[in-house]
């Protein structure tokens, strides 16, 4: 330990003592250099990397504008110790040698042109660039003989040379054109398909032993910086949009629209004052009945309750029977009247437009239950017959409105009890499968009452003004409820059919599309609504998929063992692997549907891991589904992986609801499963078992593994100490089993991965120490050790930062609790 301290402390006084190295650069070539003006530093993707470099060759990096007009004037400015960028070693104005850096980075040249036109061949190609880029055009005409090269003063008179035809194109490197395309003025521009060259990035200096000492520095760490890294940044930079719009920006970018509304404020102005007077007669008399209706609904709503808790507590309070019987009696008609109360308030939202249709998850059998509870009493209490018919097939978990589909259901069959004398309402509900997940929701009301005749039908969806025109005293009524019917439906994208035959009765129908949130068949749907009510019912996959084979890779074992757990019961095949190599040996000898792949692993990252996938176009998984599993779930993260060439994203630590969604989304139809049906309960016992089963048996009512009542003691004694979070890890684990399974993996990896993360602190290898706490954070908060994995949490980000200090103070703080649990996990 003292060593570590002395060498820390050393490391401190490197830090303060470090050489300033100026460099001058071209500041106007963002995204490559340019000034933050937050900071009014020099910064941009070649700067960075030097920086990166020069940091940790013991240089402090200051970077200048350079006021040379190129950078062959700037070799022979001895205030600058560096300059760049260089495309290679050339002389200086006043005829100095340059010794350069290696590459920084290979940036592509590129040529735009005016609405990408056939261009002539390279040999003769005129083309102009910036006289601040005169070292790479010296470049240039040595690789491209006979290139005819102009160089121009700003990227302004370079446009309007291109524009004028002067020359065929312009030529930049391909980052800083992403910045200037930005500019609405250059929005005829475009960027021509050909690469003309692809060229280094250096750094370079007249060349003195000097000059030459500080590059040999330099060129030892340029070469430690890794490719992902310089990705990294780069794809950092062209990814932000930093060019800021100025007023002129504004005008010329939004010209058209500025155009069109002047016309339209115009027009709009004359109309306005034309319609004005007459428009704010229509808008009083709409508000007065909008606030009338309103204000008497919540004013009836308030007695209403009262009379109904009153109600209640009569019939809870009594053992008389006929006074059960008149309480059930007041509450009955307080329900009928808060209910057309309820429609009253509806109407007026929908005069204001408020009405809105949510989606939400609910049962069917649940919603039936609630409308059958309330229209049997009603139609018993006329003598009439009310049968409601529901196909046992239908899904009973489907998203949508179930309130307004309640409401639109129970003014139909109201309807259909009071204008009915005598015989039967009867409700018919079937279904449609349309598609993978949704199916079409069938409804028929039919009833033998009065009916209507074929005039009356035109008036049936005439709201409250029709309803006070003295229409006859058999359809008295009925306009309100169903011009609410009508409006549901509308906003449901559904359309109220209706036959009726005076005398007869009539049929009303209508067809909703609902998404299914789950396939399990209603059947006896007041059961099933018990079952709901009462929280009945253990856990099932929501799909089987035995054919399907996925590949984990993590440099976790800890999270390698909760996926596995989470998907044991889909029947899907799941290897892992612990690292990018080992992942690559499976891939070349295994076709796998889906890989889920962690982001940051040591050696070689998520990102690295991928483009080995994707570079071979032959390999058997270069087209199969790639996830990255990743803790950073900042803002833009999910767009740069999807950039970076991942199918989808999925944020850490998983559950199991939310690995089985995503994992359902790229599975083909074809080999997904229903657990519901019989065809997947005999796949279920075939696959699970090995062997035949015995009839009736079926693997999906198997009870789930239980925990032992002693074991449950000792999780609630750790819970209650502080170390664990049953509910947390149980979420993430899928079941309690699991979860006691997984402590008792951390458990047994204590002393190997603790001795792992001391070693590298003792080595001062902070880059995989950072990758080893990373995993040790996510590992802690899958079993809800909370305290501990916001202490791996801190100490990666101090790694990530470079703070030794931090690391120092607070690595054998981590190590002492991380040992801990060996031992406090002992009694499982």
């Amino acid at each position: 330990m003292v060593f570590i301290s002395t060498t820390m402390s050393s490391n401190s006084v490197a830090a303060a003592s470090k050489k300033p190295l100026i460099v001058g650069v071209p500041a106007d070539r963002c995204p490559m250099y340019y000034v933050d003006h937050r900071t009014n530093e020099i910064v941009g993707i070649g700067a960075d990397l030097l920086r990166k470099a020069g940091d940790a060759a013991g240089y402090e990096v200051q970077f200048r504008a350079m006021q040379e007009g190129n950078i062959k004037a700037a070799l022979d400015n001895d205030k600058y110790d560096l300059v760049m960028p260089l495309g290679s070693a050339i002389s200086s104005e006043g005829g100095l040698q340059s010794v350069i850096t290696d590459a920084l980075v290979e940036t592509p040249m590129t040529l735009v042109t005016v609405s990408n036109p056939e261009l002539p061949a390279f040999n003769k190609l005129r083309v102009g660039m910036l006289k601040s880029q005169a070292g790479i055009a010296e470049t240039l005409k040595q690789t491209v003989p006979g290139m005819d090269i102009t160089l121009y003063e700003d990227v302004s008179e370079c446009v309007s040379v291109l524009k004028a035809g002067k020359v065929d194109a312009l030529l930049n490197n391909a980052y800083v054109w992403s910045y200037l395309l930005q500019k609405p003025f250059y929005s005829n521009l475009r960027v021509h398909p050909t690469e003309v060259i692809s060229m280094g990035v250096y750094a370079g200096a007249p060349d003195t032993s000097n000059s030459r000492k500080i590059i040999e520095k330099l060129n030892k760490e340029i070469a430690t910086i890794s490719d992902s890294e310089k990705q990294a940044i780069i794809l950092d930079y062209t990814t932000r949009r930093l060019y800021k719009y100025n007023l002129l920006d504004y005008l010329y970018a939004y010209r058209v629209i500025l155009g069109l509304f002047f016309i339209v404020v115009v027009v709009g102005a004359i109309m306005y004052f034309r319609l004005r007077k007459a428009y704010k007669i229509a808008e009083e008399a709409s508000r007065a009945k909008t606030l009338f209706l309103a204000n008497m609904s919540h004013e009836i709503r308030t007695p209403i309750n009262s009379i109904m808790g009153m109600g209640e507590l009569v019939q809870r309070e009594t053992n008389d029977k006929k006074i059960k019987q008149y309480a059930f009696n007041i509450n009955s008609s307080a329900n009928a009247l808060l209910f057309l109360v309820n429609d009253i308030l509806d109407f007026s939202r929908m005069e204001e437009g408020k009405l809105k249709i949510k989606k939400e998850s609910y049962h069917l059998s649940s919603m039936i239950h609630d409308v059958n509870m309330m229209i049997t009493e009603r139609a018993e209490s006329k003598g009439l017959f009310y049968n409601p018919i529901v196909n046992p097939n239908i899904p009973d978990g489907l998203i949508g409105d179930e309130s307004r589909l309640k409401q639109v259901l129970i003014n139909l069959l109201t309807n259909g009890v009071k204008y009915t004398m005598a015989g039967f309402v009867e409700l018919n509900i079937d279904f449609t499968k349309v598609e993978n997940d949704c199916i079409d929701l069938k409804i028929h009301v039919k009833d033998s009452g009065i009916g209507m005749k074929p005039e009356e039908l035109d008036k049936l969806f005439s709201t409250l003004e029709k309803i006070e025109e003295g229409n006859r005293r058999s359809l008295e009524g009925i306009g309100l409820g169903l011009s609410i019917v009508k409006q549901i439906l509308d906003g449901m994208d559904s359309k109220l059919e209706i036959k009726s035959s005076y005398g007869v009765g009539s049929e009303f129908s209508f067809v909703v599309r609902q998404k299914v949130a789950n396939w399990e068949k209603i059947g006896a749907y007041d059961k099933i609504d018990e079952e709901v009510a009462t929280g009945q019912g253990n856990y099932s996959p929501s799909f089987i998929a035995p054919n399907v084979k996925i590949l984990a890779v993590d440099d976790n074992e800890l999270n390698l063992k909760v996926v596995t757990g989470l998907l044991e019961r889909t029947r899907m095949t799941v290897d892992t692997a612990l690292s990018g190599k080992t992942a690559l040996d499976l891939l070349s000898k295994t076709k796998y549907d889906i890989l889920l792949i962690d982001h940051r692993m040591p050696k070689m990252d998520g990102v690295e891991l991928l483009k080995h996938i994707k570079y071979d176009a032959d390999g058997i998984n270069y087209y199969s589904v790639c996830i990255v599993l990743t803790a950073n779930v900042v803002s833009g993260v999910r767009d740069m992986f999807i950039k970076a060439g991942f199918d989808d994203y999925l944020e850490k630590p998983v559950n199991g609801k939310r690995l089985e969604d995503m994992l359902k989304k790229y599975i083909p139809a074809e080999k997904i499963i229903t657990p519901g049906n019989v065809e997947a309960n005999a796949i279920e016992q075939n696959i699970g078992n090995g062997s035949e089963e015995t009839e009736g048996s079926d693997d999906n009512n198997e009870e789930p593994p239980v925990v032992r009542s002693d074991t449950k003691k000792v999780l609630n004694s750790l819970e209650k100490e502080g170390y664990i979070d049953i509910e947390a890890g149980v979420d993430y684990a899928g079941t309690e089993e699991l979860f006691v399974d997984t402590l008792r993996f951390f458990r047994d990896s204590v002393d190997k991965k603790s001795d792992e993360i001391e070693e590298l602190y003792f080595k001062e290898e902070i880059e995989d120490y950072t990758t080893k706490v990373h995993a040790l954070k996510s590992s802690a908060r899958i079993i809800g050790a909370r305290d501990l994995s916001e202490k791996a949490r801190l100490l990666e980000e101090a790694g990530n930062r470079g703070d030794l200090d931090y690391i120092k103070d607070n690595n054998g703080e981590l190590l002492e609790d991380y040992r801990k649990y060996k031992e406090v996990l002992k009694q499982l």
